[in-house]
């Protein structure tokens, strides 16, 4: 008998945890890239400057580089669960304040800045957390698809988000993009006070200790199992060259294209469709048996989709493009995440994922402030060139390397 390519006993949502953190997860993001495409758009109006965009998304995002390893200690030490619950009640109110100033007139650069800033702080303990939770709400083993899972959840709302925040941008409400946010987080936080307890079992917390201790430990590990200090390498280079291009929508769209507000609200939500059939791409997979192979189509996958809207003048064309960056991301960074996860032990996961949180939404920032700079000096298409070629090569490279320490450590 043929076995069915996704059978129950694979399936994350058969877990009834998972199935109230992923809706939780799922209107919380919702509300999450409303504020974004509100923020980014109102920003680029505020100042009319790439660059200015670069500095909003680099403090919006810097927590995660500073902040990061301490709230990995933090994940490894205490509840998760309620460490969680903590978190997103905080979250709700830099957006209330937020909508509050720009309904009222009051806002500025500076004021949404650091309000981005404070709300990456929460971030910077939040999205680690999410991560590791996962892995003691399901079993270990389907820990790629359960991810895979949170990634269509995230990608969903990528899609629906933009398109409630066009809306509302073209509707001139601005300020209720950012109290949907704050409203967003409501549905997660009742899922985790009443409704999800985690159930698999986990190995003992890390003890209370000193940070260089608790950071040495995670540290030592990485060394052992080099591949996977390589791997979380690979992820701050593909986010450097891959997502903070990303950051250039607007400038796409008004250069390339002529638009407006809604033409970025649909071209966000495209990027958010191709991450949805990525995501469900990996979820019907019976087995991934080479994540490395899988990191490198990925890689290739968004390398010639920027590459072809380097020169490309066709508006559907780069929609098409757009579908493909997205259907990369979710063919990427979940692949990347449970190769990290499955080869770390539970004391130390909250640690190791909080690198790759720094790798990955730690490094964003950085590249934003970076292609901000560049786009105010040279021309886009010219980086919109340059880019994924130093990519490919720098990823073939280092998926080659990973491969060769972890063959050295078996």
């Amino acid at each position: 008998m043929i076995k069915d390519k996704f059978s129950l006993a694979d399936n994350p949502l058969k877990y009834r945890n998972f199935r109230f953190f992923l809706l939780g997860h799922f209107i919380s993001f919702i509300g999450t890239w409303i504020q974004q495409v509100a923020q980014v758009w109102l920003v680029y109006e505020l100042t009319g400057s790439s660059f200015y965009l670069g500095v909003f998304t680099f403090f919006n995002a810097f927590p995660m580089m500073i902040l990061s390893l301490l709230g990995g200690m933090i994940i490894d030490t205490f509840d998760r669960r309620k460490l969680l619950m903590l978190v997103v009640f905080f979250a709700m109110f830099p957006p209330i304040i937020l909508g509050f100033l720009t309904q009222t007139g009051k806002i500025g650069f500076w004021t949404i800045t650091f309000l981005g800033f404070l709300s990456g702080c929460f971030a910077a303990i939040d999205t680690p957390l999410r991560q590791v939770f996962i892995s003691e709400i399901v079993p270990i083993k389907i820990l790629v698809k359960a991810i895979s899972f949170q990634s269509l959840s995230f990608n969903a709302a990528r899609m629906i988000g933009p398109l409630i925040g066009a809306f509302l941008l073209s509707q001139k409400k601005i300020y209720l993009c950012f109290y949907l946010n704050a409203l967003s987080f409501l549905p997660l936080f009742f899922f985790l006070a009443f409704f999800i307890r985690p159930s698999v079992s986990t190995e003992a917390r890390s003890q209370p200790q000193s940070k260089r201790t608790a950071f040495k430990e995670a540290l030592v590990y990485l060394k052992e199992n080099s591949n996977l200090l390589v791997v979380l390498f690979l992820v701050a280079s593909f986010t450097f060259f891959g997502p903070s291009l990303l950051v250039l929508l607007p400038v796409i769209v008004k250069q390339f294209y002529h638009g407006g507000g809604k033409e970025f609200g649909f071209m966000s939500s495209t990027v958010g469709a191709g991450a949805i059939l990525g995501a469900l791409s990996v979820i019907v997979r019976t087995t991934m048996k080479d994540k490395l192979k899988n990191l490198l189509a990925g890689i290739t996958l968004f390398c010639v989709s920027i590459l072809v809207i380097s020169i490309n003048h066709e508006w559907y064309l780069t929609l098409a493009c757009l579908v493909l960056i997205g259907f990369a991301f979710t063919n990427f960074f979940p692949v990347a995440n449970s190769y990290v996860q499955e080869n770390t032990p539970s004391r130390l996961r909250g640690r190791v994922m909080s690198l790759f949180v720094t790798a990955f939404l730690g490094i964003y920032p950085i590249g934003n402030l970076f292609v901000g700079f560049l786009a105010e000096h040279i021309p886009v298409r010219l980086i919109l060139a340059i880019y994924p070629i130093v990519l490919f090569f720098l990823g073939f490279y280092l998926i080659n390397l990973a491969k060769s320490r972890e063959k050295s450590i078996i």
